[in-house]
């Protein structure tokens, strides 16, 4: 008895509407196809994530180097007495007394000390080893923040140039590569912070608002069989920007980041005002806004619930920390305005961010970004939401840029937030140089989910030659120089550890009258503080550098002002006369400071007839150049001895 087939059923709904089998097939086989690479790219997306966690934890332990002092003093200072008290030893600067800073960054790391010391303590573990984790635990969770700045760069690059282009991996790329990001991005500044901040919540920007509503919607064959079975069984939706609550959501994330990222850097609003200028008037796009007016009004209902939202936590915050109401951003202007604090920290050309600061952010890769820009204004062949998008990066930078030239002091880290929209503009620029494109004999994906082909590399030998000058230049940045300001304190606290610590671990106890451990006798900042010399019973003091706030601005006696330290190098013997061994400055077991001060410090304990002979117990190199000569040379530790009577 022979039986045959029977055909499979057809869907209820779509046999009523007069669907074609065929489109069924089609819809299940681009479906599958949909599951397969998105399980791919779900894949590939965590082990890169896990992958970026490694080389930025990599990143952060082997950092030997001294950058900026904001590093410790405006976030691990402020933190240490946050986790442990005022009287724990740590430096607070005279920014915290007068409210200039947002207390959120501090806390961060403070909630971090003060779950590990807890932590530590539950397990009994010896005060020399606790040093070490409190030591590296910023820099720790610093990496996993900057890996996360990888990886949103990384996936903006994808939002931009399509999920699994060959230029959004050069973006990644350029990331992994970059020398500025390896020695700058796992630092506990608040620059590094807000540049994470600042591309998370680009990420999560609306970016359909730069789209053009006029244009022919381009389809694969497939896609489009697929499009055209499912107009058989719904009806077409309206052309919205947020037609989702996923959609809602992800614009309150990237509110919400921007709004603390502008209260830790208030700065911060250059860039998101360039975003929301173009964004709203379209300001040189191309096309027809596909946004309706009800989009706009989303947007500004979920800016004014965000920002509400991170102004409390931060006013939270701050008044935890100073307790009282205040606002910093708004103290930090009024300080700059009518006392001109920025300028007695130094002056910049116009120029500076053009002739060095983006020379130093791009290194290898600025003819790239330079390129770009001068391409941003025209349409390629992607289409006009990614030339919008180009356009509104390189209008990002360019605003941002010009603005910060106009203040008088200026610094790299300044800019450092446009740095990955940077290396997503000049991604596609570095691919096309140094790869060809496909053989012509090569098909075309047959839908927006195929894998692109592999480019083929091109210029190998200059491509080589990049790479090698980006990692030398991390190298020598990280590992070799201004070392010696960082080497010096983890001497310091060893040796403290070798003489106040018992075989238990148990500090020995000291009195109120025994000498400081260690004096600083180097320009103020020079080197971290608490953070790296942990215990607070290792005594020290170091030469000071307050700003003249009670002098006002524009006077002979602002412009003849000399603070501690310039008052030490402009007489180094009369300020050890006159200062050093007073009630404030008591000598210390230990002189800190870089070798040309030696002499001094020999000659004068020769001329005042000291029973102490100055002797070098440490030295270790610091720097091959300088940009200031009192840095000059190694730093020293020198050790005060009896002489010996003959």
């Amino acid at each position: 008895m022979s039986t045959s087939a029977k055909p499979s059923p057809v869907p209820a709904a779509a046999e009523a509407a007069g669907v074609p089998r065929r489109d069924d097939d089609v819809r299940r086989k681009l479906a599958i196809r949909k599951a397969y690479h998105t399980a791919y790219y779900e894949y590939q997306r965590r082990d890169m994530m896990y992958l970026l966690i490694i080389l930025r934890f990599i990143n952060a332990i082997t950092i030997r180097t001294f950058f900026q002092p904001d590093e410790y003093f405006q976030s691990l200072e402020p933190a240490w007495e946050m986790a442990f008290g005022a009287s724990s030893g740590a430096w607070i600067t005279w920014e915290w007394h007068h409210q200039l800073r947002s207390s959120l960054h501090p806390a961060i790391f403070a909630l971090l000390y003060f779950v590990a010391d807890r932590a530590m303590g539950v397990m009994s573990m010896y005060p020399q080893f606790k040093a070490i984790i409190l030591a590296y635990l910023p820099k720790v969770f610093q990496g996993l923040v900057a890996a996360v700045g990888d990886y949103y760069t990384w996936q903006l690059a994808e939002k931009v140039y399509g999920q699994g282009s060959n230029a959004a991996f050069t973006t990644l790329l350029i990331t992994a590569l970059s020398p500025w990001q390896w020695f700058c991005s796992t630092r506990t500044l608040s620059n590094s912070l807000e540049t994470v901040l600042t591309i998370v919540a680009l990420y999560y920007w609306p970016w359909a608002l730069y789209g053009d509503s006029s244009a022919p919607k381009k389809t694969s064959p497939d896609a489009a069989e697929a499009d055209k079975a499912d107009k058989a069984t719904t009806s077409s939706q309206e052309s919205q920007i947020f037609k989702t609550n996923s959609d809602v959501n992800s614009l309150r994330i990237c509110l919400f980041l921007a709004g603390i990222a502008c209260l830790l850097r208030p700065t911060n609003l250059f860039i998101w005002a360039s975003i929301v200028t173009v964004s709203v008037s379209r300001l040189g796009l191309t096309g027809t806004s596909p946004a309706k007016f009800s989009d706009f009004l989303i947007i500004l209902r979920e800016a004014v619930i965000c920002g509400a939202l991170a102004l409390s936590i931060s006013a939270a915050s701050d008044y935890y920390y100073f307790g009282v109401w205040t606002f910093p951003p708004y103290q930090w202007l009024y300080f700059n305005i009518t006392k001109s604090l920025a300028v007695f920290y130094g002056t910049n050309r116009w120029d500076y961010y053009v002739t060095e600061g983006l020379p130093l952010l791009l290194t290898t890769i600025i003819p790239f970004t330079l390129i770009a820009f001068v391409s941003s204004t025209s349409i390629g062949t992607e289409g006009a939401s990614v030339s919008n998008i180009r356009f509104q990066f390189t209008f990002t930078a360019l605003t941002t840029i010009a603005t910060l030239s106009l203040i008088s002091h200026k610094e790299v880290r300044f800019i450092y937030p446009l740095l990955p929209l940077l290396h997503i503009l000049s991604a596609p620029h570095v691919l096309s140089f140094f790869s060809r494109p496909a053989p012509a004999s090569t098909p075309a994906p047959s839908t927006s989910f195929s894998i692109p082909p592999s480019p083929t590399l091109r210029r190998t030998t200059l491509l080589g030659a990049l790479v090698a000058v980006n990692i030398s230049l991390a190298f020598y940045t990280t590992l070799i120089h201004q070392r010696g300001v960082l080497d010096v304190l983890a001497f310091l606290r060893y040796d403290y550890e070798a003489t106040h610590l018992t075989e238990r671990g148990l500090f020995i106890p000291t009195t109120a009258d025994d000498a400081p451990f260690a004096a600083f006798l180097m320009p103020c900042h020079s080197t971290p503080w608490r953070s790296h010399l942990v215990h607070p019973t290792l005594n020290a003091w170091a030469l000071t550098c307050e700003p003249p706030l009670d002098i006002p601005a524009g006077t002979p006696e602002r412009a003849a002002y000399r603070d501690e330290a310039d008052r030490f190098f402009d007489d180094p013997k009369g300020f050890l006369s006159r200062e050093v061994g007073s009630r404030e400055k008591p000598w210390p077991q230990y002189v800190v400071g870089f070798e040309g001060i030696e002499g001094v410090l020999v000659e004068w304990h020769e001329e005042t007839g000291s029973q102490y002979e100055v002797v070098r117990k440490w030295s270790g190199f610091n720097s091959h150049w300088i940009d200031d000569e009192r840095r000059k040379g190694r730093v020293v530790v020198w050790e005060f001895k009896e002489r010996v009577k003959a």
